[in-house]
């Protein structure tokens, strides 16, 4: 057998190695609920939004230096208030509304947190609004740096790279015991691109804000405002592909979400498999199986025997989701006891 021959199988067999890897796992998603990571006292039935992040003179001049426009926070603000509403409206019992006034940051640049309001202007909005609590935006700013803008193309189309930061502050007032409930900060950052018909566009679209700005600032006020709920979201998860008969058997009742029926042949199948690594693959799969039909102990217990024989990064990442997802639950079960 000459050297080229050899060389050319041996590219084959690395090949359908990389192949056999990277198509070995499949993707799936399943809905999980979360548990309410601030929980408002039980005598708020109402909450009132609050926007104190208008910025100064010293704002727009701190915003010209560090790239972002005037007034752009501004616009992006109310994308963040309402970013902020809608897990309440699909999850809570807890009415929300938006105070039609807004007011002045204390600090100059709305970059921090200044001083608390005074409590009569707590208590006067929280009256006008019929509320128990006041959750007040803060602070909030916004910052973009395009890294890499293309040449015109053929039709005259620009394409740029950037990246967004964007940042916000809130606070909880509980008027009746004047009490400051919650503060914190919160951030959202990511890479962006854009397309425009020339530099004036591009400009424009940054100016007035562009699509991934306003998105940004929507996806962090649900951030805050999901800390404040139960809510159901789609996690990612993956499950290792069939190979015998009976586990390509099992993978079609996963998928045809037969669930029970796929245990039952995998658990069957683990028993007379001598394989290791296949049977580390099997478990993997029971761990998915367990955790989709309810059982998060007998999900971790498959997947703990599948990490100690074998060792997978993909299983450990899952181990450790399983991990969280049981104090999630008892912290969940606690919650809807009270």
């Amino acid at each position: 057998m000459n050297t080229l021959s050899v060389k050319t199988i041996f590219n084959g067999l690395i090949l359908s190695l990389l192949l056999t890897a990277c198509g070995a796992a499949k993707n799936m998603q399943i809905k999980v609920t979360k548990p309410t990571r601030i929980e408002l006292p039980s005598d708020v039935k109402k909450i009132v939004l609050v926007d104190k992040t208008h910025g100064n003179a010293l704002a727009v001049i701190e915003g010209l230096l560090s790239g972002s426009f005037p007034g752009l926070d501004r616009t992006l603000s109310q994308e963040c208030l309402s970013g902020i509403t809608k897990p309440f409206l699909e999850y809570s019992s807890v009415a929300i509304t938006r105070h039609t006034e807004s007011f002045k940051s204390s600090q100059g640049t709305s970059r921090s947190f200044g001083n608390m309001m005074p409590w009569d202007q707590v208590d006067r909005i929280a009256n006008e609004n019929g509320a128990e609590a006041l959750l007040v935006l803060e602070y909030f700013n916004s910052d973009f740096s395009v890294r890499d803008v293309s040449s015109p193309g053929p039709n005259g189309v620009i394409r740029y790279q950037g990246y967004i930061n964007i940042r916000a502050g809130i606070r909880v007032y509980l008027p009746a015991s004047r009490t400051l409930f919650y503060e914190n900060g919160f951030t959202y950052s990511n890479p962006y691109g854009e397309t425009a018909a020339n530099k004036a566009q591009l400009l424009g679209k940054l100016a007035f804000g562009s699509d991934a700005l306003k998105y940004g600032s929507g996806q962090l006020g649900n951030r805050i405002g999901r800390q404040f709920v139960s809510y159901q979201t789609w996690e990612d998860r993956q499950f290792f592909k069939g190979k015998s008969p009976a586990t390509k058997q099992a993978e079609r009742l996963i998928i045809a979400n037969q669930y029970s029926e796929a245990i039952s042949l995998l658990e069957k199948e683990y028993k007379i498999e001598s394989n290791s690594k296949i049977k580390a693959r099997i478990s993997h799969t029971l761990g998915y199986c367990y955790e989709v039909n309810g059982d998060l102990a007998a999900s971790k217990k498959w997947l703990t025997e599948s990490f100690v024989a074998s060792g997978n990064k993909k299983t450990k990442r899952y181990l450790d989701i399983i991990n969280r997802r049981i104090q999630e639950t008892e912290l969940l079960e606690s919650q809807q006891t009270k």
